[in-house]
């Protein structure tokens, strides 16, 4: 009897410890996401093949060291958005410690970082090495440090009544995006902070992510007061005129009608399925593939970023948005107004729209972002001399038109010789060129609250530049 007891229990341990053995991974990854700090921190070598084939930005974070907090936005049109908050990895924290701040006397350094079109918060932790990572190197420095998403991508597809399969749920553009997915996720991260009265978010956007900025502040005025430093990393507000001829084609036909981009894509998401074509090719086939497309598509010769760099990053860089939101921006390239979007969209260069009522040819023209009117914030625009997408020059005379308070505040362009669109994030050389310059920048925000810092910059200040002030010890508020 004994003797078949200990045979049952001995086949019965065996097929236990086949299925914990099996499905060890799977087990662990998911304990993991529902409590990181269950887990003895364990350090792991950085390669780039596991940052490439890493499944989300927990997995990427863990990677490196840290843990990510997922949080949930409920926007006022009802869309739930993913944000995730960015932790260092501590072996002697409490599992209850890092989800609400507990020393309620010290100031809160917040820094949020958003996304740029067609991409995701993993954009900003895919650098191949650490000092490539400007979220990693702020929450070393004590940030608080948040990553945000756009309404429709990878890690925000909920809405409280829509699906994903519906076309009313993609029925949105830069429009929406500035009206409801900034202020309300920026109103959720200030009331994480509410202990704080003083507390203000150091926005880190790249490129459509500075776009939304700009537009949430020229409608939403008293979104200011929540920002102490704008720092603005290839910031696409009008793009320069595109290189291929093709591309030229396809925006004007676009911007002309918004019918022939829902022909070739339909009224829901572009790049459904760039996730499975990335499986499918692999790595290598993936990254020549994309290389050559932007090649082809923008000019961009990537000679600033590493192979390595270019396995990770690509692997993880583009994410579904909606085909209205691109419709948007071929709107405003052929228009050369950063402008809202234009339903009836028989759009000429001048921003013109063409109406018909009972064939009766009326013209309005389209609104645009009152940004000139409404922007008030310190910022730091970083760009690359050789990406087509962003027209500096453009972008400053849109920031400064009309608007005698932005001579002050822009405290600085700073241009990167050779650098293209990703090169700000990714380039070989950005902590150096980029990087360095934005922390310094950051750790003085303080500075910028105060009317008495404008005054002295507006009086010594040559060529428009603010590093004289970067120095604590130059700037003394009595």
């Amino acid at each position: 009897m004994f003797s078949s007891l200990y045979t049952v229990f001995s086949l019965l341990s065996f097929v236990i410890r086949v299925i914990i053995i099996s499905l060890y991974e799977t087990s662990r990854k998911w304990l993991f996401k529902i409590d990181p700090d269950a887990f003895p921190r364990i350090p792991r070598h950085v390669t780039v093949d596991n940052l490439a084939s890493a499944k989300d930005i927990s997995e990427i974070a863990a990677a490196n060291g840290y843990i990510i907090r997922e949080h949930v936005v409920t926007t006022r049109d009802n869309y739930l958005l993913v944000i995730h908050k960015l932790e260092k990895r501590d072996s002697s924290s409490s599992r209850t410690n890092s989800r609400r701040p507990t020393n309620t006397k010290l100031e809160s350094k917040v820094a949020y970082f958003h996304h740029g079109l067609l991409t995701n918060s993993e954009l900003f932790l895919l650098g191949s090495e650490k000092n490539k990572n400007l979220p990693y190197l702020l929450v070393d420095l004590g940030y608080e440090v948040w990553l945000g998403n756009n309404r429709g991508n990878k890690y925000s597809r909920k809405h409280l009544k829509l699906s994903v399969s519906d076309k009313r749920y993609w029925n949105y553009s830069l429009d929406e995006f500035a009206l409801y997915d900034i202020p309300d996720t920026l109103n959720y991260i200030k009331s994480f902070y509410s202990y704080d009265k003083s507390c203000k978010i150091i926005y880190v956007g790249f490129s459509q992510g500075c776009s939304q900025l700009f537009a949430s502040l020229s409608l939403n005025p008293t979104l200011n007061d929540s920002i102490s430093l704008f720092v603005g990393l290839s910031p696409a507000i009008i793009p320069r005129d595109l290189n291929h001829t093709l591309l030229k084609v396809i925006v004007n036909q676009t911007a002309n009608d918004n019918s022939f981009l829902y022909s070739l894509f339909g009224e829901r998401a572009i790049l459904p399925s760039v996730s499975f074509w990335c499986w499918l090719m692999g790595p290598e086939l993936y990254q020549l593939v994309v290389d050559q497309s932007l090649q082809f598509l923008f000019g961009w010769s990537s000679k600033n970023i590493s192979p390595k760099q270019k396995k990770v990053g690509y692997s993880h860089m583009f994410s579904n948005s909606s085909v209205k939101s691109i419709i948007h921006w071929f709107q405003i390239i052929s228009s050369r107004r950063f402008q809202m979007f234009d339903e009836t969209c028989n759009i000429g260069l001048s921003g013109l729209s063409t109406l018909s009522h009972d064939s009766k040819l009326t013209t309005s023209r389209v609104a645009p972002f009152p940004i000139s009117h409404h922007l008030d914030v310190p910022m730091v625009l970083v760009y690359g001399d050789s990406d087509i997408l962003v027209d500096i020059e453009s972008t400053k005379d849109l920031i400064l038109s009309q608007n005698s308070i932005m001579a002050s505040k822009l405290l600085e362009t700073i241009g990167c010789p050779t650098y293209e669109h990703m090169d700000t994030l990714w380039g070989d050389t950005v902590y150096e060129t980029v990087f360095k310059k934005v922390i310094e920048y950051m750790e003085n925000s303080h500075l910028y609250e105060d009317d008495r810092f404008y005054d002295r910059k507006e009086k010594e200040t040559v060529n428009g530049k603010a590093d004289v002030y970067l120095q604590k010890s130059n700037f003394i508020l009595i």
